[in-house]
């Protein structure tokens, strides 16, 4: 296997976020339907279920979705500007990549995001989610927004709504917007680094990725497994990826690293992210990852490398899987392959979309279709929440039907969404772009490796005709056009 064949394919990558869709809405189906998926099983005294199995139980469970969502940042935030400075020899066309990547990328976020929360926002004001914040669902009363006194007050919520999913990860009308401030955040992770190390010579900027990966597998502080170690981690192979040398050295040992090394660090990864989340004292497996990981001391005074003390442990085990899981994809190029089926490469290209409708699709018609449309009967227990009597599913065949028909509305919404939105939003944000930014041809000339001179930048020619060549050093040559 040549070189060139192990690194062409990237198609991988939008696979990857087709299946990362589709796990999200199956954990939150779970969350909402079936929450004893997340344990190892129902209850201490009986055998668990099939699907709360290890391994089989990561998609019910969750946890493993934004962390993917995140190293799926980083690799593609990294991937074109790596790509001009190691096939182009091209550093400055390289930072103008990265500066019109950073500009584009929180208007291709925020937009949509405001116009979803905006249709939670006339949903809520229509009274859909009454049924919702009365259900026997902790987790969707909680995602459902409560009602307010009046029209103008909903309105002053909506414009703090939107002001705090950016400041504080909180929205009211779609909660699962939490995690786009941190991936937003994330994005400018990548590029701060990109910019600062792409003059470096290869093994330092090898290191520089090291160093921060590191930095952010010990920091134990809320979230840093999640996004900063598997955004560092996503630059990592992203700039791996493109260095012939690695890719030579990768090819010499395909068979190796493809049928031997690979699958045993993905089992190894998927074994580590069925750490339950919570009541891992019921079954021996678990509870021998949370003695051997979690409080290998018996005590509670050292953690370990996966599981640091004062860390997360099912966040830690999540994230732990999902790097596991994308350095074995990296290493098998079968692995890649399966990943391009045009199918999984249909659902990538939905899957920001399903990430901002299934969330209101899920706690409306699906919540309809289990407990009814009226959300009645209903007796408030008034002061005394403790003593509230909630609704409770119609039946089990109501959860079946559930599930056929919120899957299929979410994707039905999501390719109509892509078909209509998120052209309109892409649209107004290349329209901002060549607002603030020079020439298209001026910007797809430096992507071919040529940069003009000053003064032909600033409209004054020069007389010559001339423009920079950058060698694959770097090094400047002059050329005529």
């Amino acid at each position: 296997m040549s070189s060139s064949q192990n690194k062409r394919n990237v198609k991988w990558v939008e696979g990857l976020r087709g299946i990362t869709s589709v796990l999200v809405i199956v954990t939150h189906m779970s969350r909402a339907w079936d929450f004893e998926l997340f344990w190892p099983s129902d209850r201490i005294d009986i055998s668990p279920r099939f699907w709360q199995y290890p391994i089989i139980r990561i998609p019910f469970q969750g946890r493993v979705g934004v962390p993917i969502f995140a190293f799926l940042t980083g690799f593609v935030c990294a991937y074109k500007p790596l790509k001009l400075a190691y096939q182009q020899g091209n550093a400055p066309a390289s930072l103008q990549s990265i500066a019109r990547s950073a500009f584009r990328r929180p208007p291709r976020l925020v937009l949509p995001a405001v116009i979803a929360t905006l249709i939670s926002f006339v949903l809520t004001c229509l009274g859909a989610y009454k049924t919702a914040t009365r259900v026997d669902s902790f987790w969707v009363r909680f995602d459902a927004p409560p009602p307010v006194a009046s029209f103008g007050d909903e309105v002053r919520r909506l414009f703090h709504t939107t002001l705090t999913t950016w400041t504080n990860t909180e929205n009211l009308y779609d909660r699962h917007q939490w995690a786009m401030r941190p991936l937003l955040i994330g994005a400018f992770q990548v590029y701060v680094t990109l910019a600062a190390t792409i003059g470096m010579r290869f093994k330092y900027r090898i290191l520089v990725h090291l160093l921060l990966l590191s930095y952010w597998l010990i920091n134990t502080a809320p979230m840093t497994e999640t996004f900063g170690a598997n955004l560092g981690l996503g630059t990592l192979l992203a700039e791996l990826s493109l260095h012939r040398p690695t890719q030579d050295y990768l090819a010499s040992k395909g068979r190796l690293l493809t049928y031997v090394i690979a699958p045993i660090i993905l089992l190894t990864g998927l074994f580590l992210g069925g750490y339950p989340h919570e009541h891992e004292d019921w079954k021996p497996w678990s509870w021998w990852l949370h003695n051997t990981f979690v409080d290998p001391a018996g005590n509670g005074t050292r953690g370990s490398l996966i599981v640091p003390l004062g860390a997360d442990p099912p966040r830690r085990f999540s994230s732990a899987c999902v790097q596991m899981c994308a350095v074995a994809i990296f290493l098998s190029p079968p692995m890649r392959e399966a990943l391009s089926h045009r199918v999984l490469l249909w659902l990538g290209r939905h899957s920001f979309a399903v990430y901002l409708v299934h969330g209101t699709i899920l706690r409306t018609v699906g919540i309809w279709i289990v407990y009814g449309i009226t959300g009645e009967p209903w007796t408030p227990a008034g002061g005394n929440a403790d003593e509230q009597e909630w609704l409770h599913p119609i039946s089990g065949h109501r959860k079946k039907l559930a599930v056929v028909v919120f899957v299929t509305l979410t994707y039905v919404a999501a390719w109509a969404w892509m078909k209509w939105v998120d052209t309109a939003c892409a649209r107004a944000t290349q329209w901002l772009e060549t607002r603030v930014f020079e020439d298209e041809d001026s910007a797809a000339l430096a992507e071919k490796g040529y940069s003009k001179p000053p003064s032909l930048l600033n409209g004054h020619g020069g007389g010559n005709g001339s423009v920079t060549v950058y060698s694959p050093t770097g090094e400047p040559k002059l050329a005529l056009v």
